[in-house]
């Protein structure tokens, strides 16, 4: 998977019930990073109906690459040192 700055903006968008050219309904905003930690304390069924667009990008997290991204991002932390 191929991460990108955890400082990106992005935008959280519900994909669930939506009809095709409809504007999309904005769950959240923020930094990629806030975006994750977000979605983080959702159940995964409902991460399912969601997708994480970078802002000034044409690159979107769907579910699939979403639960890669938490799941990469818990790992980075295990492996972190304490801070002092």
């Amino acid at each position: 998977m191929t991460t990108y700055p955890l400082s990106e903006p992005a935008t959280i968008y519900r994909t669930a019930d939506q009809d095709e050219g409809a504007p999309r309904d904005v769950v959240a905003r923020g930094s990629l990073s806030d975006c994750a930690e977000i979605l983080e304390s959702w159940p995964e069924t409902d991460r399912a109906s969601v997708e994480i667009e970078i802002d000034d990008m044409s690159l979107r997290y769907g579910p699939d690459e979403i639960e890669e991204l938490l799941t990469f991002l818990r790992e980075e932390d295990k492996s972190s040192p304490d801070p002092v």
